[in-house]
């Protein structure tokens, strides 16, 4: 049986603030598999901010786009990001700020 790599995941950036206007804010996302396709889901996130995960052409590393509204409460949150890919799972923590 050969052992199989553990896939990691991180983000260089570990605070990422995110103004009220609607701009969006985008995160590169690094993400370590012998799978070229990931799932990436963020919980813990505040209402009214959205998420959205892109992937590069030919990993699964890529980025996270943070866009909040003015419904999102202002404050610092900190969500997890879990990828599964490859038949596993890893999960890293990263600090939110939402600015007015």
């Amino acid at each position: 049986m050969i052992a199989q790599v553990p896939i990691t995941v991180s983000l260089p950036i570990s605070t990422v603030v995110v103004p009220q206007d609607g701009t969006q804010v985008i995160v590169p996302i690094d993400i370590t598999s012998t799978s070229e396709t990931a799932l990436v889901a963020v919980s813990g996130l505040p209402s009214g901010l959205q998420e959205k995960y892109a992937a590069s052409d030919t990993n699964p590393s890529g980025s996270l786009v943070f866009t909040a509204s003015s419904a999102t409460p202002a404050g610092t949150y900190t969500p997890t990001v879990t990828v599964n890919s490859a038949g596993q799972t890893a999960s890293t923590n990263f600090t939110l700020v939402v600015t007015e």
